[in-house]
């Protein structure tokens, strides 16, 4: 795919417009952000927002889908309040904080001077991010603020916005793309944003194919809903159905490079290495939760503490698929010269692994072929190579379980639910870089986890959504995390130190609403988030 090096303005772009946007004086030097055009604006929004889910995010959907765990063997702490389940509006204010500082830009986009269609395509491009990124916000936490979001000093205080309201908005806006997309000023003097555009560079098709696919993600999210909200989902998805979805990924890549560490690729130079090779201290304190080490692993390679003691969650009647995964060991591998072992979440010891396996001893970490050397596009694995590889903001195989899922609830509308749900496995295995062989039709043997199997609606509903887990893991987890609030599905124990029942339907506001928005932000408690109330996000109520 064509790279295009814009890296050094871009990133002038990211301090300009995350960092200071809200203090802006009139020195030629630092202009007003008004000022700023789409060109500029486009791949610091781009890099900005697309980096806050590709860590912080990212990092609590695996966290909280019992993928990563500590690395007890050598760290005392950490990942205690992801956990213990102990949030409150301090915990991951980096999600609400940070996709909001990113929107800005593309709202910026969206409102800048277009009465001439010169930024035609980037309004759409802009549109499109805004949904992504503003549905993950909506899904988190349910209402915020948005139609008197990003007014800077003009409105510090923004209303909050009924959530239901601002997903139907974001429909309206990905439809609104699609229509400038197909009726965009023609001249390619004015109108070519192929220099700006970090993600797609430019490939207004493949712009199309991506806002159909968030919308499709939407109208599922509302799958629960009744009354005039299905209606209006049943509409739109009727509009919708013929596609054209995603064919290919949405990754993103401003030029990564190991000049410096803040222009690496920022999933290796967060839970990886830095531009240098030295490894960072996620490298060592990120492991495998035994959960995903019981889930990829077979019977044989596993030490259950008894036999029959295979069930995912108690009283669920759902036992482990007793497969190997070509995946498992791509994406968690062992030190050098240690055997493969997990954690059990809440574990204080190193707790599982093979049969034979000597305990206690150092866990896997975080397979760099698996997470960090897609498609093996760094083929000789240097921290140069893996500085510069793609990150991914929706993924190909997202898509396929999409469109599984689609034809598994909408059969009038959507159909090919099998080649979906195969298709969606070959293609994570590709890029994982991990050879199928017969996977694919040995786990479409197993009820729960394989749909060629599954004869119920609950048994097809979970197996997509366990394929899914596996697909996002390490790459998009909290859509994991939001379909698992959504379905209940994959089943998913909690760590033995939780001190709730269940996982939070949502997440609290964080405490820079609490202090800037006292009088907007919606009052609420931690434990609001672990019912279904009014606070919840709307789909679920």
């Amino acid at each position: 795919m064509k790279r295009i090096k814009f890296l050094v303005p871009l990133l002038a772009v990211m301090m300009f417009s995350c960092d200071d946007y809200l203090d802006i004086n009139e020195s030629p030097n630092n202009p007003q952000f008004e000022d700023v055009t789409p060109k500029l604006l486009l791949p610091g929004a781009q890099v900005s927002a697309a980096r806050v889910q590709i860590t912080t995010a990212n990092q609590l959907g695996n966290v909280f889908m019992n993928s990563w765990t500590r690395n007890v063997q050598s760290f005392g702490n950490g990942f205690d309040r992801e956990l213990q389940l102990n949030i409150d509006n301090t915990f991951y204010s980096g999600i609400w904080d940070g996709y909001f500082r990113a929107l800005k830009n593309f709202d910026g986009i969206i409102k800048y001077d277009n009465t001439s269609g010169k930024y035609d395509n980037y309004v759409a491009i802009a549109k499109i991010c805004k949904a992504h990124y503003m549905q993950q916000i909506v899904d988190l936490y349910g209402d915020c603020p948005y139609t008197e979001a990003w007014q800077g000093n003009d409105n510090i205080t923004p209303a909050y916005d009924d959530d239901y309201a601002i997903y139907q908005d974001l429909i309206a806006n990905l439809e609104q793309a699609r229509d400038l997309i197909a009726n965009a000023n023609p001249d390619p003097n004015i109108t070519d944003v192929v220099v700006s555009d970090a993600m797609l560079f430019g490939d207004m098709n493949r712009w199309v194919e991506f806002a159909n696919t968030i919308e499709l993600r939407m109208l599922l999210r509302m799958s629960n809903m009744t009354g005039a909200p299905a209606t209006y989902r049943d509409t739109k998805l009727a509009e919708i159905a013929a596609g054209p979805f995603l064919s290919d990924n949405v990754a993103i890549n401003p030029g990564y490079n190991a000049s410096t560490n803040a222009s690496a690729n920022p999933a290796y130079n967060t839970f990886a290495a830095d531009v240098a090779g030295i490894a960072r201290s996620n490298r060592t304190f990120i492991t495998m939760a035994g959960h995903a080490y019981k889930s990829l692993q077979s019977y044989a390679t596993t030490n259950y503490p008894a036999a029959g003691s295979q069930e995912i969650v108690v009283g669920s009647g759902v036992n482990y698929p007793n497969v190997t995964d070509p995946r498992s060991a791509r994406l968690f591998t062992a030190a050098p010269s240690n055997p493969r072992r997990a954690v059990n979440q809440g574990s204080s010891l190193v707790d599982v692994g093979a049969p034979t396996t000597t305990f206690p001893g150092l866990p896997c970490r975080l397979g760099l072929i698996g997470h960090f050397n897609p498609y093996a596009t760094a083929p000789n694995q240097t921290p140069a190579e893996y500085s510069a590889v793609d990150s991914y903001v929706m993924t190909y195989s997202e898509s396929c379980f999409l469109q599984a899922e689609a034809a598994v609830r909408y059969p009038a509308l959507f159909s090919n639910e099998q080649f979906w749900f195969d298709e969606g496995i070959y293609e994570d295995c590709a890029m994982r870089v991990a050879a199928v062989g017969s996977y694919v039709t040995t786990i479409n043997t197993r009820p729960w986890f394989g749909l060629a199997a599954s004869t119920t609606f609950d048994q097809k509903i979970h197996a997509i959504m366990y394929q899914k887990w596996v697909a996002l893991l390490g790459i998009n987890a909290i859509q994991s995390y939001i379909d698992y609030t959504r379905t209940g599905y994959p089943l998913t124990p909690l760590a033995s130190v939780a001190i709730q029942s269940r996982k939070p339907y949502r997440l609290v506001y964080p405490v820079s609403e609490y202090v800037a928005n006292s009088a907007n932000v919606p009052a609420m408690t931690a434990n609001d988030a672990f019912v279904v109330n009014s606070l919840s996000p709307f789909w679920l109520q």
